[in-house]
């Protein structure tokens, strides 16, 4: 019989970290017992993150997107923890932009950091991952697998390309013993969530919570995700009660994805 090495992450490496899904994620894993390296753009957030967990956690900044420093990060993580069991990479932004060729710089944008930062981290991290039999989570979106919101082209394309990539490295990594899984979100209430409400929110003339009640009247269960519901899809994946999961895409949408959209004029009027 099988028997997962570690049933809980136990040294883990969080990009993105100041994100609300990232930061929720740094949580869930310290509450879980795990030592936490963080690392993020944002050096004021995620420092503020660390000095909240404590002890646990570790800061490395990093501009996630400079394969050089993301290198860096990670070499930092195998020595402030003694090696890497898990990564969780939640780096992403929301890019606007189409396809005009005016929108170039946004669209290469979007890929650096949904897409090039993930590559950069699981290139660098994965030979420790090998070596402790561990597991990589990908923050993808929804938007990847359906048309995501108008004026994302690249940000669509770029999570569109996580999951692929995702599916790959399971494939290569697995005969190793690294277990590569993706999270696919729909709209959290985060910050990053909030460029697309405010926009929506003004169109409407009404307030952000009103926009993003207005965002989920057709999904299921009628509301969007909190970051602590998306943390804990993560931390499933990473931990040993997922350890026959590999390249798998967990939707966590409430169901949103699952809906045929020319059928939303059938539904009925939203629960008061």
């Amino acid at each position: 019989m099988y028997t997962p090495r570690r049933p809980r992450p136990e040294r883990a490496l969080i990009t993105g970290a100041a994100g609300g899904v990232g930061s929720a994620t740094a949580r869930r894993l310290v509450a879980d017992g795990a030592r936490v390296a963080l690392t993020d753009i944002d050096q004021d957030r995620v420092r503020a993150l660390a000095a909240e967990i404590g002890s646990a956690a570790v800061v490395l900044p990093a501009d996630g997107t400079d394969s050089d420093g993301v290198a860096a990060v990670v070499e930092g993580a195998v020595g402030e923890l003694g090696g890497l069991d898990t990564v969780v990479a939640a780096q992403g932004a929301a890019v606007g932009g189409g396809v005009d060729p005016r929108h170039t710089e946004s669209w290469n944008r979007a890929l650096d950091v949904n897409l090039h930062g993930t590559f950069h981290v699981a290139g660098s991290a994965l030979p420790h991952l090998v070596e402790a039999s561990g597991s990589l989570v990908l923050l993808a979106s929804t938007a990847g697998l359906i048309a995501g919101p108008p004026g994302a082209a690249g940000y669509t394309a770029a999570k569109a390309a996580v999951i692929g990539l995702t599916r790959w490295l399971a494939r290569d990594y697995g005969p190793r013993g690294v277990r590569v899984n993706a999270v696919c979100p729909g709209f959290v209430r985060t910050p990053l969530a909030q460029g697309s409400m405010a926009y929506l929110a003004k169109r409407e003339g009404i307030t952000a919570d009103e926009a993003f009640a207005l965002s989920a009247r057709h999904v299921p269960l009628r509301r969007v995700a909190e970051p602590e519901e998306i943390a804990a899809c993560c931390a499933f994946l990473a931990s040993g009660d997922a350890s026959m999961v590999t390249g798998h895409v967990l939707v966590a949408d409430g169901g949103g994805a699952a809906v045929d959209a020319s059928t939303v004029a059938f539904d009925p009027p939203p629960v008061p």
